[in-house]
């Protein structure tokens, strides 16, 4: 067997019998093969490398080379690692050689991959380490892989691990990036100290597994083993895979594998030939480059096929220039229709690349990708890291911004325009891995007492409003960081997810759960066409500025939601709701086809009492049913 083969058939291609070499490096003179026993060995076989058409050099050894390890020297100089490497030594030293079809868990090529739609997509965002480093966590594999399916892991009467994603409700699970990244000692006996931590989005071997998250990660083939593993878990619990991936910049620039092979090539320079700085990392990968595109798309298909990851988030996505992001598009619709793809529309620095091929908002219209909406986000909550309001805190000048969200930030009407062309390409959130997490933003700018209210405000907006929600792992328990903005390489103390937050906030998370239930009751909020968007939705007019409602057509009738950002009790009157119906649905309602379906307790069933006045609490989102059909 063999592994999968790459453009050009570029990196390592193992058999029994024999394993053949490919890299491209058509400005050097010369390129040998250096075989390792050992990844720490000095001593090595050395075999020249044989230039063929198109800048290639190949060479073929013979013999079983399983458990070996491998670089290249260019120019008799210059020792790399295989950027098409699939597998490593520990931190990154070398290349390794294995049989990649060993390193399957049984049953891993014949699992049934689940079957969820991007447009029905509930994104959760989770670091592994985060997620079970923690003691807390009940696990015995604390930040690793294995650690995130745990079967038995909890906290005193609360889950954690795989049973807690799959009573959440969520749909796919983001995994920061589980790529080989620089930024940590991979060796286990420096897996929590303090100063060993990274989120990761700094890559080395973009091909390679992350040893940190291994439970051997001396063994090349484990890591790989158990990323399977956990992905085979997850998809048994119906849960899809989403790999975040960082195609900006590498961690490495001059002395990078990539600027080794072929020097100026692989990077956008600039006119003083220094390496260009959009990631605001150091360089940027030019990926309008032939050879450079060929890597990013065989990189996402080798995911795709070897692992079963089943979707993609892009950092600083909008360095990619744009006819690369079309062919990644296609070329992954083509194997698998439902791959959801999505990322940030933005990058740090000025780029290399002309404004006008960047992946900016916009570009996504009608395209089949998602951008990141950071419009929505900053009128919900105000500023990333400062104390800047948004409409939950009080700044209600914001309203249209945030029915345009609602709306999933199409062009709506006169009144409300936003960026994309259907719903399904705005990620709609309020917070992810990046500057201040939701629970200390708004301990920042509010007073304590409304915080947990305005938290369950901001999610029943993003779970009631068309587009795709996202959430970063513990929002759903008020989960905080001691107000640390930029947690990137700080201790577990600060990243570690507390579990005991979930066993105080029970409540809290409860109410999560009902929202995410709510929505899937409901497939109107998957609604994506802007045509059906505007045949089925409608605000209220003459509502005061803190108060927004609106209803939604179904196919039994009517929702009809209120979110109140105010901080007293709002009465609607009856006869309003009444004008708001005959005005935009050409009839009237009667109080006995009215049943409060949500509130403040989540999911409820209760006839109304009072039909003078709808009551809306402070911080509260209330949602009716209307069983009307007109």
């Amino acid at each position: 067997m063999t592994n999968y083969i790459f453009n050009n058939n570029q990196g390592m291609e193992y058999t029994r019998d024999k394993t053949r070499f490919t890299v491209w490096a058509p400005t050097r003179d010369s390129i040998d093969l250096l075989l390792y026993n050992d990844y720490r060995y000095v001593r090595r076989e050395k075999y020249r490398m044989t230039r063929v058409e198109g800048g290639f050099f190949e060479t073929v050894v013979t013999g079983d080379l399983k458990g070996k390890f491998y670089t290249y020297l260019v120019n008799g100089k210059y020792e790399v690692t295989d950027p098409y490497s699939i597998a490593c030594s520990i931190n990154s030293k070398r290349s390794a050689i294995i049989d990649i079809r060993e390193t399957d868990p049984s049953g891993f090529r014949e699992q049934n991959v689940p079957f969820n739609p991007w447009k029905k997509a509930l994104l959760y965002e989770v670091h592994i380490k985060d997620f079970s480093g923690d003691i807390s966590s009940g696990t015995q594999h604390r930040g690793k892989f294995l650690g995130l399916i745990d079967e038995k892991s909890h906290f005193r009467e609360a889950e954690t691990g795989i049973r807690h994603l799959k009573d959440l409700g969520i749909t796919h699970v983001h995994l920061m990036p589980i790529y080989d990244f620089l930024s940590v000692d991979e060796h286990e006996e420096y897996f929590f100290d303090d100063n060993n931590y990274n989120w990761g989005y700094d890559p080395e071997l973009y091909n390679c597994i992350e040893g940190s998250y291994s439970t051997q990660p001396l063994e090349p083939a484990n890591r790989i083993y158990e990323f399977k593993k956990m992905i085979q878990r997850l998809h048994s619990e119906g849960l899809s895979v989403v790999m975040d991936v960082v195609f900006n910049h590498t961690f490495r620039s001059h002395d990078s594998n990539f600027n080794i092979l072929n020097p100026g090539y692989y990077f956008r320079m600039d006119q003083n030939n220094a390496f260009c700085n959009g990631s605001g990392c150091g360089n940027e990968l030019a990926s309008e480059r032939k050879m450079v595109q060929n890597f990013i798309v065989d990189s996402l298909k080798y995911y795709m096929k070897e692992y079963k990851i089943n979707g993609f988030r892009f950092d600083l996505m909008a360095l990619i220039d744009k006819k690369t992001v079309y062919r990644i598009v296609k070329e992954l619709r083509e194997i698998n229709p439902e791959v959801i793809i999505y990322g940030e529309p933005w990058y740090a620095c000025d780029s290399g690349l002309h404004y006008g091929e960047l992946t900016v908002m916009g570009t996504q219209r009608g395209k089949e990708f998602s951008f990141f909406n950071d419009r929505f986000r900053d009128a919900l909550k105000g500023d990333n890291d400062a104390g800047g309001l948004g409409y939950v805190q009080g700044a209600y000048h914001l309203k249209t911004e945030i029915e345009t969200g609602i709306s999933g930030s199409i062009d709506f009407d006169e009144y409300h325009s936003g960026f994309a062309l259907e719903a399904k390409e705005s990620i709609n959130y309020f917070n992810s891995h990046d500057n201040l997490i939701i629970y200390d933003k708004l301990k920042m700018t509010m007073d304590y007492e409304w915080v947990e209210p305005a938290s369950r405000m901001l999610a029943s907006i993003i779970y009631m409003s068309l587009g795709i929600p996202f959430i970063h792992s513990g929002n759903e328990f008020l989960r905080g960081k001691n107000l640390e903005y930029n947690s990137y390489n700080l201790a577990l103390d600060i990243n570690g997810i507390d579990w005991g937050k979930k066993y105080k906030n029970t409540s809290h998370y409860e109410y999560y759960k009902e929202l995410i239930q709510f929505r899937k009751d409901h497939p109107v909020f998957d609604v994506s066409d802007p045509e059906e968007i505007r045949e089925k939705l409608c605000f209220y007019d003459k509502l005061p500025m803190e108060l927004i409602g609106y209803t939604l057509k179904t196919d039994n009738g009517y929702l009809m939601i209120f979110h109140n950002a105010g901080k007293i009790r709002y009465q609607l009157e009856y006869n309003r709701i009444q004008e708001h119906f005959v005005f935009y649905h050409l009839g009237g309602i009667s109080p006995e086809e009215i049943t409060l379906s949500f509130d403040e307790r989540g999911r409820v069933s209760e006839e109304l009492k009072d039909i003078d006045n709808f009551e809306i609490g402070p911080l509260t989102t209330v949602v009716y049913s209307i069983n009307k059909q007109y």
